[in-house]
């Protein structure tokens, strides 16, 4: 096994003058990624960053990141890519829930960190992510990284609402890396277009695999249309993986994408949620020369499944075939196994699957147990071995490629003045799509508006967390032990 940063050092040796990261104007050789990545590293020691220890980036897509990010893994600590669209609570959460001893905040985010952290932050050391990044004098660092060692921790929501932590070995990166780049055939040719924070595993596996087989990563910093469309064609892009949302909006009428051609784009590879047929099909004519990979996975195992092209319209609605070294099963809830077509949890054994949960014993134990993951997902394998994903188990809904928490909005809902209650749903529209719907009960003393409701999420949660839809009722559904009854709220 290859330590994660290692694939930096070993492509940079071979092609120190290639492009390995390009995000607008800033491009960097491979050679450049690897001296800049390794000062950062030199510094972090020299501040007393030790093996083991959590650093932490919270940034919007930048050069400057991919540098910090490998620095971080030369100098023995493990990443904490914070998702840029956290606000001060979430932000807090991670900072705190993962002990961080630095932490990276770029320009634009640095008006919710100081906002979080108006009084004392608990980390460390606290280091701009600006063009120049500190420096040090030579430093011994680390020699290897064992394949056991923590390389990430990659914070995703649950259940229970805050984020939870999944801590991601070397062994885990190296393994997912290898088999990802030999399934969609990458080579020193590929550009590969990454739209998606570094906070998702997808995005961190677009990441090494194009270091792994030095190509280049084309970081896009803006998800409109046009400036997607822009980039595709301006930097030659090769392949693209993103989730369903994501296409739903290239393939908006009023989009550019629909009706341009894409010589240089060799595949796509859809992972997040349920992809539509409808819009695959929609996809399959815009780019008929592209081969499209449907896969299925969870942070907590990063690769399940994937669907070869060949196989698109043999088995429509499957998610594929499980990665090399990996066993996918569907379980009852006892355990276990069901017949062939039968529907049941989603078990992922084998290759990829996580340690357990950072500094929550209590959900690694429910979760990893048996030798398994158990995913939470629904879904069923048909006589041939090809797993359809179903949806969730655990209540938690699948909005823009985020696992969201009701119980997070309804918590923040909670808090404004004349609701005594809520309910969060997802529901789907017409074109596949699950928004989130708000139910509000009040107590009679202030009603506010739809748009006062909107305006009080958007200042405390995350975009994807803030209710497309609103409405005002009595009373709730209620089960026999007085729980809401969700099924009935739509």
């Amino acid at each position: 096994m290859i330590p994660t940063h290692e694939l930096l050092r070993s492509s940079a040796a071979k092609r120190p003058t290639d492009e390995a990261v390009v995000c607008g104007d800033a491009r960097l050789t491979y050679a450049e990624l690897d001296d800049r990545s390794e000062a950062v590293a030199q510094y972090l020691v020299s501040r007393g960053v030790k093996p083991g220890d959590r650093v932490g980036i919270f940034s919007s897509k930048n050069a400057e990141e991919t540098i910090a990010l490998f620095g971080i893994l030369k100098a023995g600590a493990a990443f904490v890519h914070i998702n840029p669209y956290y606000r001060e609570e979430h932000l807090r959460h991670v900072v705190d829930d993962c002990g961080l001893k630095a932490l990276f905040v770029d320009g634009s985010r640095e008006s919710i960190f100081d906002s979080a952290y108006f009084e004392r932050c608990h980390v460390d050391l606290v280091i701009p992510l600006a063009g120049k990044l500190p420096t040090a004098g030579d430093q011994a660092l680390p020699k290897t990284a064992a394949p056991d060692e923590l390389a990430a921790i990659v914070y995703t929501s649950g259940s229970t609402g805050m984020p939870k932590g999944i801590m991601v070995t070397h062994q885990i990166f190296h393994d997912a890396t290898t088999y990802s780049a030999a399934i969609l055939r990458n080579d020193p040719e590929d550009r590969l277009i990454s739209v998606t924070p570094l906070s998702f595993d997808g995005a961190l596996s677009q990441l090494f695999t194009a270091i792994l087989v030095g190509g280049t990563l084309v970081q896009q910093p803006s998800a409109l249309p046009g400036d997607v469309v822009t980039t595709l064609l301006a930097e030659r892009v090769t392949g693209i993986h993103a989730m369903p949302s994501f296409w739903r909006t290239l393939l908006h009428p009023r989009s550019s994408f629909p009706a341009e051609r894409f010589p240089s784009l060799r595949y796509v590879s859809i992972i997040g949620e349920a992809m539509p047929d409808k819009m695959l099909g929609q996809l399959r004519s815009v780019l008929p020369a592209c081969e499209f990979f449907l896969m299925y996975g969870t942070t907590e195992a990063f690769r399940s499944t994937y669907l070869p092209p060949h196989d698109l319209d043999r088995k429509k609605g499957s998610v594929g075939i499980p990665f090399p070294g990996v066993e996918i099963s569907i379980v009852d809830d006892d355990g276990n196994p069901v017949d062939p077509s039968e529907v049941g949890t989603i078990v992922h054994r084998g290759s990829f699957v996580s340690p357990g949960y950072w500094n929550d014993p209590c959900h690694t134990q429910s979760t990893f147990r048996d030798g398994g993951l158990f995913t939470g997902d629904l879904g069923r394998l048909d006589e041939e071995g090809y797993l359809y994903f179903l949806g969730r188990s655990d209540g938690l809904i699948k909005t823009m490629g985020f696992r969201v928490s009701p119980e997070e909005v309804e918590s923040c809902l909670c808090e404004m003045t004349g609701v005594s209650e809520s309910a969060v749903v997802g529901i789907t529209d017409t074109d596949g799509a699950t928004t989130l719907k708000a139910i509000l009960v009040c107590d009679g003393s202030s009603l506010p508006s739809e748009r006062e409701v909107r305006l009080h999420c958007r200042e405390r949660l995350p975009h994807y967390l803030v209710p497309t839809s609103i409405e005002f009722r009595s009373a709730l559904p209620r089960t026999a032990t007085g729980k809401t009854r969700r099924a009935a709220v739509h």
